[in-house]
């Protein structure tokens, strides 16, 4: 069998059927498959309400069926009830003839628009690119674990990655009082004890208790770290903390780190982790792909100047 997966929307089914064609192989939905097992629809609109159920479902029809080669199309996270991302349990696949995983990609924007444009259903682009982050990281993890080939298929060509679909973002707590600095343009460096080790292009600033909210963005034009005095120096026009708290912070510490901020943009709308399928609170960073809250500026306040992106 060949596994044909992506989030909903993506373009996976045109793609599978164009394969089927190419490789004289016979075409099947794993939705359909387990409509017919179950003599029932799957009710509202992408939400599954028993994904183990449905799964075992799926495995009984292809127990009954004659074809020794064909292609599935289906999924490796499901959306439940909740509202959240789940993965198909392991065990799920494992018991299914696999030989390779073609994992079908693209930009969350064209995903939102196809979908739109399919079922006149609105997706927040947020939760597309986590969803599809998930589907990915499944599919890399599964192809691994069971050591089939995995393939990944962008504009109907297969490609050895997506720049969409590389983690280089991070979430970052940051406590509201700082938060608002950095959003007013009081506060350019953010210090931390420890840095990322990857490129990042941007940080989302995650406000923590009370808030609780990703409340903006900003994009890193550097990361520093070298002796706690010197960058205290460098640093200390656009600190936003005074120095009993700076040598307070890094009191244990020769060696000190921070993100230099560029560019900052407020949402109007706050989004909470959950929405985008993040489920807890990281501790220090998360990270994660771009995330596509926003899409247009708006003024604030335009006496002053100074805008805020609207989320979609």
């Amino acid at each position: 069998m060949q596994l044909i997966c992506g989030v909903h929307g993506v373009g996976k089914t045109v793609f599978a059927k164009k394969l089927c064609q190419k490789l004289l192989l016979e075409y099947y939905s794993a939705s359909e498959l387990i409509k017919k097992m179950a003599k029932r629809e799957i009710s509202d609109y992408k939400k599954v309400q028993h994904i183990s159920d449905n799964q075992e479902l799926l495995l009984a029809a292809l127990s009954e069926m004659n074809d020794a080669q064909y292609i599935l199309d289906g999924h490796l996270c499901l959306m439940n009830t909740q509202n959240k991302i789940e993965r198909i349990s392991y065990d799920i696949f494992q018991s299914m003839n696999i030989e390779s995983i073609y994992i079908i990609v693209d930009a969350p924007e064209k995903i939102q628009h196809r979908l739109r444009n399919r079922d006149n259903q609105i997706w927040n682009l947020g939760f597309i690119a986590s969803f599809q982050q998930e589907e990915f990281a499944y599919a890399k993890y599964l192809a691994k674990k069971m050591n089939i080939p995995l393939k990944i298929i962008y504009d109907n060509k297969e490609v050895a990655k997506c720049s969409f679909l590389e983690k280089e973002n991070i979430i970052l707590p940051i406590k509201p009082v700082f938060a608002e600095k950095i959003l007013s343009g009081e506060k350019k460096y953010e210090y931390r004890k420890r840095l990322c080790k990857k490129k990042i292009n941007k940080i989302y600033i995650y406000a923590t208790a009370p808030v609780k909210m990703i409340i903006g963005e900003v994009w890193v034009v550097d990361k520093l770290s070298m002796d706690k005095e010197k960058l205290w120096q460098e640093t200390q026009k656009y600190a936003g903390i005074t120095k009993k708290f700076y040598d307070q912070y890094f009191e244990y510490q020769n060696c000190a780190c921070a993100y230099r901020i560029g560019e900052v943009r407020q949402y109007r709308f706050p989004v909470a982790l959950d929405s985008i399928g993040i489920e807890y609170v990281p501790q220090s960073f998360i990270y994660v792909g771009e995330l596509g809250f926003v899409r247009t500026l708006v003024p604030r306040d335009s006496s002053k100047k100074k805008y805020i992106l609207s989320r979609d």
